[in-house]
């Protein structure tokens, strides 16, 4: 279970590249906040009803650890806008 909550392989673009990086990369803070609030009520409203409750619950839980882990690839944290400023 660990890897399908983790690190699952279909999420990985090329190596050392996850899809949730280029997610972050492409968005504010604020845009990223709601969209790992978004899959955290979502894995935890749907927990037990497509995949086993225990996995859904971890996928919940990891949304918190995810944004806070990667926040700081946001476009707008390091001050570099897509408008260029």
């Amino acid at each position: 279970m660990s890897d399908n909550v983790k690190n699952p392989k279909h999420y990985q673009i090329i190596e050392g590249v996850e899809s949730i990086d280029i997610i972050a990369r492409s968005m504010t803070v604020e845009q990223f906040r709601g969209f790992c609030l978004g899959n955290i009520l979502k894995y935890r409203i749907r927990a037990g009803k497509k995949d086993a409750l225990e996995q859904d619950i971890a996928k919940a839980n990891e949304y918190e650890k995810i944004f806070e882990n990667k926040k700081h690839l946001c476009i707008d944290v390091g001050g570099q806008l897509s408008n260029g400023k």
